[in-house]
Parts: structure tokens; C-alpha cells; sequence
């Protein structure tokens, strides 16, 4: 803009200064009329009193159309005023001064408003003309510049920057401007936020600074020369949607989407500016990624797996029911179970593809599936030409489809058919020993009743007439019978604990154990003993077996006491979340989740903790039928008690010092154990 003022005013000064050379010119105000007159520039020559005495062609045009003087025709003469009412007086102090002092002034860009209101800009210079260069001016030489189009454009651009400014500063997005070198001229606060740094930090540093990192969409890094912006002023035209990384100071990158738009002045080839808009995609671009990493994941399992996996969409008819699936996905291992590959079945309907599934049911499982959202589980036989599979099917449902997961059990299958024949096989001869032992135990009591009858005959008649090694073969042979009917009856309650059994209940074992040592008080009063009983809790179990087993611990911490020091047995329990650990190692039930740990121990003799296994032995005995009596059986019937429970039980003992007693109990159990459990055996006895 300098420099056109420049030239403008070098252009007019050059004009009057060739008017100057001409001293006739000078003296002489009717030649400085018409050389005013034949002045291509915009020109008038005005006296002091501000009369207009004569304009250029130019001036007619632009000031008064209606009245154009010539050089040989001149016009009326008129006051400068009159055609420009100058209401602040700023033109008229101009040419008062000029005239005063004789010196030349110019300025730019000042208002010139004619009487109909109309407003010229102009750039302008007034000098002082005279007739005797002795003397004070006569008037004043005004030399235009009209410079009103430049000034409203001026005001038109302020105006819409204006509005941009407003306009940028509204917007979510960021906005910058750069210039055709490539410096940032402005920005808007959310460009601020998004790039991580204050307008100082942007405004005024250019695309390829070296505080300007970028990356592109894979996250390699982009070069400068590569950044949408100035590729389009590069370009000449707009880079939409372009997807970048940039790094703030000291920042992870931001991810925005640009839009560059390179700006022309009318006429013009080369771009002024590149305006730059972009928001911040980083949450969507990190969600991407996210999601991309997750296909992946699924990608791998889906070809890793060793199970089949397909995935169905629903196929609607107009009412909207399901009438068949349209299968969308396989995987490698669904292609080698169904002996087909992906492009033979992906995007083809099962209902023809895979009848077979139809004729198992699947379809309507299918179905249910989509319809209710619950999963479905079964296990399903495939009949193929040459073999026979078994598969467990699982389906969950997905957005308006299934997904279908196919596991190959035909060996679990197999496995488990023959794990369950030869369980029913054993069970066969488990019952038939049982039923034999049982058999035996009963019929061996009536040969024994009458060997006891007739010896006790014997001994009553013929007592006196027997010599003393007589009766004491006569008195062993009582003894022997009497400890085989304990035998037996031990027999009988170790069989009867399956063939007999009742059905589980809630059972108060503190209850139980207070009739225990009722039964006892007699044993307890003959060794002067003590059984403590807690607080014990109640769990489900059968009360006859319960009973059973605390008789027989408890009798056991009475009979092996040391010599000369008084037994105590001692009885508590504590409640507590099942074994884990126990339970994957069989010892207790799969479906305890809380589990009784009731404890039995003793200040007896104890025994070595290597026995502490044998001794749940049947008829196992670490002690001489002469120093503790028994027959062996009764430790072997407390176990067979506590597994028909789903329970365990060990023993902890020191010689000298005593055994404790480890009993767990499930606290409750499902429907279908206890039921289970629960089926009473067939009591063959009389007695």
C-alpha cells in the first residue's frame, strides 16, 4: 500500500512540476485554467474564497456528471463547498493553511462527501498557485486520487474478518491461518486446546518448525511436507478429511481430521492463505485402535481355537419371524468339523446348507436363542457316513443372530459311556459283596446263637462233671463266639450303611453329641472320664449315621486312655467356606460350598502317624484284643459314614500324648444329591 501511494504522488508531483516550467503558465490564471482543464488526472483549481475556477474532465465525470466542463466551453463557476459541504471544516483548514504558509500538503484515504450525500475516498495533495511570486497565493491546486473502491473493499474485508473472527470463535473446531509461506497468522482457542499450546506458541512459527511433529494415520512420521495444509497450498486445491498425528510439548500425540481450503484474491492463481480447520479425533482414533486390536485378538482365537465357531444372522420374513440364519462367519476349525470351507457356506442359508441341524433340532434352538436372549447348551450326535460324533453345542445370541460353538466330546463321550459301564459293572459287584456280607452276617448269627444255647447248656448240666481243662476249652469257645457276634453285628452296621440309609435332614449336632454322652455315662463313670461338647452347628445329614459316628469317636477317645490318667474328649466345631482343593481331589463334595469342621480329640495314648491311614481300615487293629477290646471295624464304619455324606475325614496323633479327629461335612446340599443320597436300601434281616 506504501508504494502505490508512493508512485501516486510521484505521478502528481511529476505533472506540477512540468506545469512550473512554464512561467507564462504561472502568471496567468486563465493558462492555468485551461492547462487544469487538460489534465487527465482528477484536478481542480480553486481561489481562495475555495470558488471552483476550473477541473479536469476527470473531475466532471466523477464529481459532476450533469455539468462536464471543456477547455473551450468552461463552465459556471461554483464554490468547492457548495458541491462538497464540508460540515467540520476539515477541508477548509487544509487550503486556509496552504494558502497561508504556501506549502504543499498531502494525505490519504480522506472523505469526500458531495451534496447528495454521496461519499468518494480519495488520496490527495493541494499546493498553492499564484500570479506574482512575490505575494501571498491566490488559490490552491487540488489533486485527487480516488480511492473510494479500495476503501469500501477495505471495509468490506474488516467486516468479514469480523465476522470470521466471530464466526471461529464459535465453532468447536480448530481453525488456523496460514499465509503462502507457510507461517501461522491466527488461530482460535479450541486450536489452542487441541495442539496443546498457547497462541504465542503457534501464531507466528511456520508448518515445518521443528516444535511441528506429525504422524501419519499408521504412526509412522510424516514430514512437513507432507501436512495436509500445505499440500493444498502446494496443491492449489483443498485436502478434505485428511487424518494426521501431531505432538504437543511434552504430550502422547493428539488425533485431529483436517480440512484445508487454500484462499485466492479474484484473479489470482497463487493462494494467499490456507485456512485450516480440524478437530480432535483422538478418543475415536484410540477406540479404533482398541477395537482394531480386539478384531485381532478375535481374529487369533478364531484360528487358533480347537473348537468350531460360526456365527448366524437372522433371516425375517415380512411379519418378522425367523424362517431360516444366513451364516456370516466360520472358522478354520468349523470348515474341517462340518467337512466344508468358508466360501461354501459363508453367506448361504442353513437350512440348506446344514439340514442335519435342522433334523437335531438346532434350528428351533436356534431360534429360542435370538428370541429370548438366553444361551443354549447340548450335547448332540452326528451320524456321518463312516463315524459317529458327538458335539456340545453352545449358542448365544448376538445383535439379530447366534453365535455357534461346536466342541468335539466323541472320546469324552466314549470315555465317559465306558467310565459309566464299568461304574455300573463295579456297583454290580460292589452290591452282590455287600449283599453277600450282609447275607453271611445274618446267617452266621443262628449258628452262632446256637453254639452260645448249647455251650451255656453244657456248661449249666455238665458243669461238675468236667475237669478244669474242660471248661476252659468250654469257656474259650463262649469267648470266641461272643466276639464273632460282634464281629457280625459290626458287619451288619458297616453294610447296612448304604443298604439302610435315610434321607438327609437338617440334624443339630450339638443334640446329638448331649445323647451320645447320655448313652456313655456308664463308660465315662467307669473310667472316670470327661466329654466336653461345644457349640455345635446343624448340618443336612442322616441322624441314625450321625449319631453312629460320634458314638464311635467318642468311645474310642474313652477306651485308648493311658493307664492311671482320666480320659477327656473334647468336641467342637466351626463353620467355614469349602476346600477347594479337597474338593478336586474327591474328598469333598463338588457342591459343598460351606462345610462343617467338626473336631474330636483326646488326651489318650495315640499311635504313629504313620498308622494314620491303616487304621480306617476294616478289622485294622494297632493294639492287642487283650489290651484294648474291639473287633476293628469301627473307624472303617465312621469313614464309610462320612464319604456317604460327601465328606472326609483324618486323624492327627502323637503316642503318649493323644489323636484329634478331623470330620468335614457339606453344612447343606442341593435337591438332587440329597435326593440321591437319600434312597433307602432293602433290609433283609428279621432282627
Amino acid at each position: 500500500m506504501h508504494r502505490l501511494r508512493t508512485s501516486t504522488w510521484t505521478g502528481m508531483s511529476d505533472e506540477m512540476s512540468a506545469h512550473r516550467t512554464k512561467a507564462d503558465l504561472v502568471e496567468d490564471p486563465a493558462a492555468l485554467q485551461r492547462f487544469v482543464a487538460t489534465v487527465p488526472s482528477l484536478i481542480g483549481m480553486l481561489d481562495a474564497d475555495g470558488t471552483v475556477l476550473a477541473h479536469s474532465e476527470r473531475w466532471s465525470d466523477l464529481f459532476e456528471p450533469d455539468a462536464a466542463p471543456d477547455a473551450d466551453a468552461p463552465s459556471a463557476q461554483h464554490s468547492f463547498f457548495d458541491l462538497f459541504p464540508d460540515p467540520d471544516g476539515t477541508w477548509a483548514d487544509t487550503f486556509a493553511a496552504c494558502l497561508a504558509d504556501g506549502e504543499t500538503r498531502r494525505g490519504y484515504v480522506r472523505s469526500l462527501t458531495r451534496a447528495n450525500g454521496t461519499t468518494h475516498w480519495v488520496d490527495w495533495e493541494v499546493r498553492p498557485w499564484r500570479t506574482n511570486g512575490d505575494v501571498g497565493a491566490d488559490g490552491v491546486l487540488l489533486y485527487l486520487t480516488d480511492r473510494t473502491g479500495q476503501h469500501r473493499a477495505q471495509v468490506m474485508r474488516r467486516q468479514v474478518e469480523q465476522r470470521f473472527d466471530a464466526l471461529i470463535d464459535t465453532i468447536s473446531e480448530g481453525v488456523l491461518l496460514m499465509d503462502n509461506r507457510g507461517v501461522f497468522r491466527d488461530c482460535n482457542e479450541p486450536a489452542q486446546e487441541i495442539l496443546g499450546r498457547p497462541i504465542s506458541d503457534i501464531v507466528g512459527t511456520r508448518y515445518d518448525d521443528d516444535t511441528w511433529n506429525g504422524l501419519r494415520e499408521d504412526g509412522s512420521p510424516m514430514p512437513s511436507g507432507e501436512f495436509p495444509f500445505w499440500r493444498a497450498h502446494v496443491e492449489r486445491e483443498t485436502v478434505p478429511d485428511e487424518v494426521m498425528g501431531i505432538y504437543p510439548p511434552e504430550a502422547p500425540p493428539r488425533w485431529i481430521r483436517v480440512n484445508a481450503e487454500p484462499l485466492f484474491h479474484e484473479g489470482k492463481d497463487e493462494p494467499y492463505a490456507v485456512l485450516v480447520c480440524f478437530d480432535d479425533i483422538t478418543d475415536e482414533k484410540l477406540k479404533e485402535e482398541a477395537l482394531q486390536t480386539s478384531r485381532d485378538l478375535l481374529s487369533s482365537v478364531l484360528s487358533s481355537s480347537l473348537d468350531g465357531i460360526t456365527v448366524l444372522s437372522a433371516v425375517r420374513n415380512d411379519a418378522g419371524a425367523i424362517v431360516d440364519f444366513e451364516c456370516e462367519l466360520v472358522n478354520p476349525q468349523a470348515e474341517k468339523m462340518l467337512g466344508t470351507t468358508a466360501e461354501e457356506v459363508i453367506g448361504h442359508r442353513l437350512r440348506r446348507i446344514m439340514p442335519e441341524q435342522e433334523e437335531k433340532g438346532l434350528f428351533e434352538a436356534y431360534r429360542e436363542v435370538v428370541e429370548t436372549g438366553e444361551p443354549f447348551e447340548d450335547e448332540v450326535q452326528f451320524e456321518g457316513d463312516d463315524e459317529t460324533a458327538w458335539f456340545q453345542v453352545m449358542a448365544v445370541s448376538v445383535d439379530d443372530g447366534v453365535a455357534v460353538t461346536f466342541r468335539d466330546i466323541s472320546e469324552r463321550k466314549e470315555a465317559t459311556q465306558a467310565m459309566a459301564a464299568a461304574n455300573a459293572k463295579l456297583e454290580r459287584r460292589n452290591r452282590a459283596l455287600r449283599d453277600f456280607a450282609y447275607i453271611a452276617s445274618h446267617d452266621l448269627r443262628e449258628p452262632l446263637r446256637k453254639i452260645r444255647s448249647f455251650s451255656n447248656l453244657v456248661l449249666d448240666d455238665y458243669g461238675e462233671a468236667m475237669d478244669e481243662t474242660g471248661a476252659d476249652y468250654l469257656g474259650r469257645m463262649q469267648d470266641a463266639a461272643e466276639r464273632m457276634t460282634q464281629l457280625i453285628n459290626d458287619l451288619l452296621i458297616y453294610s447296612r450303611i448304604t443298604t439302610q440309609a435315610q434321607p438327609f435332614e437338617p440334624v443339630d449336632l450339638t443334640e446329638v453329641a448331649e445323647n451320645v454322652r447320655r448313652d456313655l455315662d456308664l463308660q465315662i463313670a467307669d473310667v472316670d472320664g470327661t466329654v466336653d461338647i461345644g457349640d455345635l452347628p446343624t448340618v443336612e445329614a442322616d441322624p441314625t449315621q450321625i449319631r453312629q459316628l460320634l458314638q464311635n469317636l467318642i468311645g474310642n477317645g474313652l477306651k485308648f486312655h493311658k493307664p492311671d490318667v482320666p480320659p477327656r474328649v473334647q468336641v467342637y466345631a466351626a463353620v467355614e467356606p469349602a476346600s477347594e482343593e479337597l474338593q478336586q481331589s474327591g474328598r469333598l463334595s463338588p457342591s459343598c460350598t460351606d462345610m462343617c469342621r467338626l473336631t474330636i480329640a483326646d488326651n489318650g495314648i495315640g499311635f504313629e502317624e504313620s498308622h494314620a491311614d491303616r487304621i480306617f481300615s476294616p478289622f485294622k487293629r494297632l493294639h492287642g484284643r487283650d489290651e484294648y477290646e474291639g473287633t476293628g471295624m469301627g473307624l472303617a464304619i465312621c469313614q464309610r459314614i462320612v464319604e456317604r455324606h460327601g465328606g472326609d475325614i483324618t486323624a492327627d496323633s502323637v503316642p503318649g500324648e493323644g489323636t484329634t479327629f478331623t470330620v468335614l461335612l457339606p453344612v447343606s446340599r442341593d435337591s438332587t444329591e440329597a435326593s440321591a443320597e437319600a434312597v433307602p436300601g432293602t433290609d433283609r434281616t428279621n432282627s
